[in-house]
């Protein structure tokens, strides 16, 4: 029999941007933006990974896909709870690796203002099932992808204004 226990943690990262509040918010909502820097895919269309965004309180998001070569497959699934736009978003989400679910969490992103930047801060009420994930594997994961968005808004400033 295995044991079964959780693991509960709170993280917090912040990110600043040097670009408005509302480029910042809008890479959260557009299909197109957060395909890129939330999974890395950066093939137009799309690669093999399956990807859903349906932005609005009630509305989901999916992200199932493995790495290259790799036979895991992993799937988040989020609904969202909250959304005023340009100040923050408030969703529920979970973690499978394959068909084990190894994580439950509950997440605020607030986007601030901060002169012509963007401070964005989000916190992570995580629930680690039975050590099949870890609080530092998140904060790891959710750092990179943080740091993709940056590139994605700077990268866009001259070609795209709406991202």
């Amino acid at each position: 029999m295995t044991d079964r226990f959780i693991t509960h943690d709170t993280m917090v990262l912040e990110r600043t941007y040097p670009v408005p509040v509302e480029r910042v918010f809008h890479a959260w909502t557009d299909v197109s933006a957060k395909r890129v820097w939330f999974t890395g895919d950066t093939t137009p269309g799309g690669s093999g990974s399956e990807y859903r965004l349906d932005f609005r309180v009630g509305g989901h998001e999916l992200s199932r896909g493995g790495m290259p070569g790799g036979d895991v497959v992993f799937t988040y699934d989020a609904e969202y709870r909250d959304i005023v736009e340009n100040e923050r978003i408030v969703y529920s989400s979970y973690m499978l690796r394959d068909d084990t679910r190894i994580s439950v969490s509950l997440t605020s992103v607030e986007f601030r203002a901060d002169g012509d930047s963007t401070r964005l801060i989000l916190t992570e009420h995580g629930i680690y099932l039975d050590d099949e994930d870890k609080p530092e594997y998140r904060s790891e994961g959710m750092g990179a992808q943080l740091d993709a968005l940056g590139r994605v808004l700077t990268q866009h400033v001259a070609v795209d204004e709406r991202v």
